[in-house]
């Protein structure tokens, strides 16, 4: 499988012609990292905006379920530390708190990859960032959203279970799923085939980018992270804040993705992605 860079690829910075043939350039692994970089500092305020939004109410209730309400009762004897659950907390408390943490969490990561994604593409084009209608354009697909990263999630956890290699490659050529939706509109198991003719031949090159991106969010994460310590609400806040400045760049690493695979294959051009987000918008 081809990763040599050439042909059609990624939207070039503002000012900057695309290919001889008015496709969008080819970029390196590091030029898609980098210039996620460039488009999240230009559109900083507006994205990390889009994420705060659900993040921080929605985590917060998760946080004062888990931290507050059901946290276990302690009590000290001698220097010894006993965590008691009372009865009806033990079990049926428990399953309550992971089934309404689950599902926080599935709504957090539908709306926000819906509303990012579509933010991060009008970014990468060079077009105005909208707060509002990127909440209005992830609602609108939050069930297509949960649709597909369930799918993708089964697919990934079964290839884990066979001696972990297979969700490696199951994940990478399922990466792009969820920019198959917001931009062309393909739902289910279209986008997960959109995603997997996309990587197909050129699977090193997006094995590159994902794991590369993963690493470098993974490592901000835990050390914002981590701050937090033990006590809810400082470690709630820190938690946020680490969602809030690394999701808006693992949507733009996405988005470039998608968008190079398609160019390299397809030739495609600004105006072509344009025309696709425009068809798209919530009415």
């Amino acid at each position: 499988m081809s990763d040599v860079p050439g042909g059609p690829g990624l939207p070039p910075p503002p000012g900057v012609s695309g290919g001889p043939s008015g496709g969008l350039p080819a970029k390196t692994l590091g030029q898609i990292l980098s210039q996620a970089f460039d488009i999240y500092r230009a559109n900083a305020a507006k994205l990390l905006t889009i994420v705060a939004v659900v993040v921080v109410p929605l985590s917060l209730i998760s946080a004062i379920l888990t931290g507050v309400i059901f946290e276990p009762e302690v009590v000290r004897s001698g220097q010894v530390v006993v965590s008691v659950d009372e009865l009806g907390r033990s079990f049926l408390g428990y399953l309550f708190v992971g089934a309404i943490g689950g599902l926080i969490a599935v709504l957090i990561a539908a709306v926000l990859q819906a509303a990012t994604a579509r933010a991060a593409a009008l970014a990468v084009i060079g077009d105005p960032v909208d707060v509002q209608t990127s909440y209005r354009y992830g609602f609108r697909r939050l069930g297509s959203v949960i649709l597909i990263s369930l799918l993708v999630g089964v697919i990934v956890a079964v290839g884990f279970l066979l001696l972990i290699v297979p969700g490696i490659i199951f994940l990478v050529f399922l990466s792009v799923a969820i920019p198959a939706l917001i931009v062309e509109n393909r739902r289910g198991t279209d986008a997960l085939g959109r995603s997997w003719n996309l990587v197909q031949g050129e699977f090193w090159h997006a094995f590159a980018v994902v794991f590369v991106a993963a690493i470098l969010v993974g490592i901000v994460s835990g050390i914002i992270g981590s701050i937090g310590g033990n006590e809810w609400v400082i470690r709630w806040i820190f938690t946020a804040i680490a969602q809030i400045l690394t999701a808006p760049y693992a949507a733009l690493v996405s988005i470039l993705l998608y968008v190079d695979l398609r160019a390299r294959k397809e030739a495609l051009n600004a105006g072509t992605l344009r025309q696709e987000l425009a068809s798209g918008e919530p009415t």
